[in-house]
Formats: structure tokens, C-alpha cells, sequence
């Protein structure tokens, strides 16, 4: 009885592991991997796009099996290096709004852009949301405590949505024939400079199974670049030039007035 027992429990091992293992390929880039920032800037606009491979191994004669139909969903991710952020509080007192209280805030992306081909709660456990922090509402920002800063942190999305900074969407990815997709980048002229990472997340049966990251630049280029290096290497020259040149605009601006007149 027991060798009967011991026979049966290798024929199903057997047989599991003789049946096709599924496994997934992911290949993405983008259009361009460097967005320059020039005087003549008003935003850009990139491609994301990227191919899946999907096919099963024979674990006996390694031929390849494509699998069809199966229920895949992709996240792209786009997000500027973090930062550190002064988040401060108004208060109208006497009828004049002042800054009442802050909060300092670190690791905080100067751009975030999330997308996905369908909603993300009806394909993602929000556990899984939380610890990727996909979704704006699941970013972590905290104090220099650790702590949850609950208004100030819808404060702080709120005004980044409002400068086009931040935005969250759904079904904005397209995907062709099963295989192909891509998703339209859209950058405001006012975007930070810095490293970008974009991270796509392909999700099976509610488990993110890839991730890809391909990286992006942004910088200024040509007189910008000079201004900017100049304000961050030397401020305080910097501070003064801007108001020796604001003088002298006014003064002008004050001398061309009075020969007119």
C-alpha cells in the first residue's frame, strides 16, 4: 500500500512537471531619452512603447507554445526624481492671508504621471497599490517625522494636478493584437529638470509579474543652462544681478515714459 502511495505521488509529480510552464517577455523604450529645455520650450510629448512576449515550454522537448487569450493589464509609471518640498498652510487673519504653518516634505517627485488599460482597482489589490505607491492618492508623503500629513498632502496634489504635474488616467494605453502597446507622454512646459525613471508594470490575474524601467532625461540646454547653472553654483550673485537688472528695466521703463510724455 504505502510503495502503491509512493507510485502515485511521483507519476503526479511527474505529470505537473510536464506541463507547459507560462512565462512572459517585456521589451518597452520610448521615443526619445533626452527632453531638452530650451528658451523656445512649451512642453513635449513622447512615445511609450513596448512588445509582450508570451509563449509556454515544453519542459520535455523545449519547443516554444504561444499562449493566447490570457488576461494581461499594463501600468506605466513616469516620475521625476524626488525632492524635498515646503508645504505651507494659509490662514486669513484680519482679512490679509498669511502662511499660518509648514510642513517640510521629502521624497517627493516633481512629476508624476500614472496610466493603465483599465481603472486600476478592478484589475490591482490595493495593498499592491499602497506598496507601489501607484496612484496618486498612494504616494507616500510624510513629514520629516514619518508621519501621515492627511491636508496637506491632498493640498500638495492638488496644486501639482492643477500645474499639470501630476495626473492619473485609464485606458490610455493602447494595446494592439494582444502583443503591441504604447501610451502618449504628455510633459508641461513647467516640468522640473532632472532624472526620470518610467517603470512599466504588466499585471496577470491581480499579480504584477514584470517590471520594466527605461530612464529619461530632462535638461536645459544652450543660454538656459548657463542661467541655471549660475543661479544654483552662486545665489547670491545671482540675487543680485536679478535686481540690478530689475533697476534698470525700471528706469528705463521710467526715462522712455517721461520723453514720451
Amino acid at each position: 500500500m504505502k510503495f502503491t502511495s509512493i507510485v502515485m505521488s511521483l507519476g503526479f509529480i511527474f505529470f505537473i512537471s510536464s506541463l507547459p510552464t507560462r512565462s512572459e517577455t517585456l521589451v518597452t523604450d520610448l521615443s526619445q531619452h533626452v527632453i531638452e529645455i530650451t528658451s523656445q520650450f512649451s512642453g513635449s510629448e513622447l512615445l511609450l512603447f513596448g512588445a509582450l512576449e508570451r509563449h509556454a515550454t515544453e519542459s520535455i522537448q523545449t519547443n516554444e507554445i504561444a499562449v493566447q487569450g490570457l488576461d494581461y493589464d499594463i501600468i506605466v509609471v513616469v516620475q521625476s526624481d524626488p525632492t524635498d518640498l515646503m508645504i505651507r498652510k494659509k490662514q486669513r487673519v484680519a482679512g490679509i492671508w498669511i502662511n499660518n504653518e509648514n510642513q517640510m516634505v521629502s521624497g517627493v517627485p516633481g512629476y508624476y504621471l500614472v496610466g493603465s488599460t483599465r481603472p486600476l482597482n478592478e484589475f490591482l489589490s490595493k495593498e499592491d497599490q499602497i506598496e507601489l505607491e501607484l496612484g496618486l492618492e498612494n504616494i507616500k508623503i510624510v513629514n520629516e517625522n514619518n508621519e501621515d500629513i492627511g491636508d496637506y498632502k491632498d493640498a500638495l496634489i492638488r496644486n501639482m494636478k492643477a500645474r499639470g504635474l501630476y495626473r492619473e488616467s485609464s485606458g490610455n494605453i493602447i494595446v494592439k493584437n494582444e502583443i503591441l502597446f504604447r501610451a502618449n507622454l504628455e510633459f508641461p512646459s513647467n516640468m522640473p529638470v532632472g532624472n526620470y525613471k518610467a517603470d512599466v508594470y504588466l499585471v496577470r490575474d491581480g499579480n504584477v509579474i514584470i517590471n520594466h524601467r527605461t530612464d529619461l532625461l530632462v535638461d536645459k540646454r544652450g543660454i538656459e543652462r548657463f542661467i541655471y547653472n549660475f543661479a544654483h553654483d552662486h545665489p547670491a550673485y545671482y540675487g543680485m544681478m536679478a535686481i540690478l537688472v530689475a533697476l534698470s528695466a525700471g528706469l528705463f521703463t521710467g526715462f522712455v515714459a517721461r520723453k514720451i510724455s
